[in-house]
């Protein structure tokens, strides 16, 4: 049996909450809003951004929060700012946790010029949000204990149908750029997490993304045929990023879905 908390109880710390129950694990919440009884664990109601985080003797905490508003001070906030308030708690914890896991995003790296990326690439925040982000990864680098930064893609899945919607609108409006995109389903983004609970040597940056960085009118026409919608011509391939998981592979993580074309687009749980 194994404490875990997780700092934010959203969809996707939901389901690293699932997997860790079903394997017999103790899992703990700490949310904004208040508790919902119906998710089967034990939750603390308190802003992260402004309050101590309590002790609950964990070895693991999984931070996976989520910003009030898309401004900076909302980024500030909501991922900056609780990473500082979670170093000033260690500070005074009885009982340190083992290792921090806290979902970053890919929005660092910031370049647009097609190049391929790893965790070893410099970043280079290129807006507000970005910069706001990589704030936060050097509180987490900050932390006095073994940490890393889950550095994420566009998550798809249940509830995430913004591509599906382009696919379907682009008949009458294409994007006009078909750049280098990137993705995980939120079901593998949740195993990642969990399985960064299991890796030896836990890296301090860690990308998890699919295995199969992808132009954007090719994912395009992919989910146009499934709706029986004509191809679109598109054109030639222009900037965006591809992001290489090679490491997380090595670590000997498994993709339910590893590519676009894996069948994530049609899962529904």
């Amino acid at each position: 049996m194994s404490q875990v908390v997780l700092a934010g109880v959203g969809d996707l710390n939901r389901r690293v909450a699932c997997r860790l129950l079903a394997n017999g694990q103790t899992v703990a919440g700490l949310r904004r809003s208040e508790e919902d009884p119906g998710l089967g664990f034990a939750q603390h109601s308190l802003d992260l951004s402004e309050q101590l985080w309590p002790d609950t003797g964990a070895q693991t905490v999984i931070v996976a929060l989520s910003a009030p508003e898309r401004t900076s001070n909302g980024y500030y906030r909501g991922y900056v700012a609780p990473m500082l308030w979670l170093k000033r708690s260690l500070e005074q914890w009885q009982h340190l946790p083992e290792r921090i896991i806290v979902v970053g995003s890919s929005r660092v790296y910031g370049v647009d010029d097609g190049r391929e990326l790893t965790e070893h690439s410099p970043i280079e925040p290129a807006d507000w949000a970005g910069e706001r982000l990589a704030e936060m990864e050097a509180a987490v680098d900050a932390l006095p204990v073994q940490s890393c930064v889950a550095r994420l893609s566009g998550i798809y899945g249940p509830g995430r149908d913004w591509l599906r919607r382009m696919a379907r609108a682009a008949t009458e409006r294409p994007p006009e750029r078909n750049h280098w995109t990137n993705r995980i389903h939120i079901e593998d983004a949740a195993a990642a997490l969990v399985h960064l609970m299991t890796v030896e040597a836990l890296p301090t940056r860690m990308v998890v993304s699919d295995r199969q960085p992808t132009p954007l009118f090719d994912v395009l026409n992919y989910l146009r045929e499934q709706d029986g919608l004509p191809a679109l011509v598109a054109p030639e391939v222009d900037g965006g990023k591809r992001l290489l998981s090679d490491l997380l592979q090595q670590s000997g993580f498994k993709w339910q879905f590893p590519d676009y074309k894996s069948g994530g687009y049609s899962a529904t749980a």
